[in-house]
Order: C-alpha cells, then structure tokens, then sequence
C-alpha cells in the first residue's frame, strides 16, 4: 500500500477522533473500502472496558469472547486491524475508547 495514502488516512482519522464518535465512524466508513485500510469500531460494556484498560486481557480474542455475556454496551473501541510480516499473522490495534452518553 502506498505509504502516503495510510499516513494521510490516519490523520484524517485522528482528526475525527477529536471530534467525536459519530465523526470517526464516518471517516473510517469512507475509507474502508480499501482492504489494506481495515478499521473497526466494536461496542463493549463498560465493565469490559474497565478489564481493558487493566489490562486484563491478552489477546484480543479474549476481549470478544468476554463482552458477549453484556447486553448493554456503551463503550466503543477504535481499532484497526494490521498483517504482521514477522508473526505472519494479522495483529488488532486499538486506537481509541469512546464512551457513549
């Protein structure tokens, strides 16, 4: 992927983020028709964003499978999915929490 294209994305995204989630969630609506710009945003509850943010989760599979017992969920997550050419693997990286009010 063009290496200007994913730096001018990520400002573009990290000027939404100041400005909320509704903004976000259009500019990474706008942009992920791309494959290689793979952006997501993923309700939780809050007591699930309280255990992320002790850092009480190891791998991000572990994050899903513990917020799928929570109905009410209030809290989003901003994060963008990456290939790992050293681990072969894709790799989750969040960005941001937003808190809905």
């Amino acid at each position: 992927m063009d290496m200007w294209l994913e730096e001018d994305v990520q400002e573009e995204i990290d000027l939404a983020k100041l400005q909320g989630l509704e903004a976000t969630r259009k500019v990474i609506n706008t942009w992920n028709h791309n494959e290689n710009l793979n952006w997501r945003l993923m309700a939780i509850s809050n007591e699930t964003a309280n255990k992320l943010l002790q850092g009480n989760f190891k791998t991000f599979k572990e994050l899903e499978k513990h917020d799928f017992d929570y109905p009410i969920k209030s809290v989003e997550i901003l994060y963008r999915i990456m290939f790992d050419k050293n681990k072969e693997t894709d790799i989750n990286i969040i960005e941001s929490i937003f808190i809905n009010e």
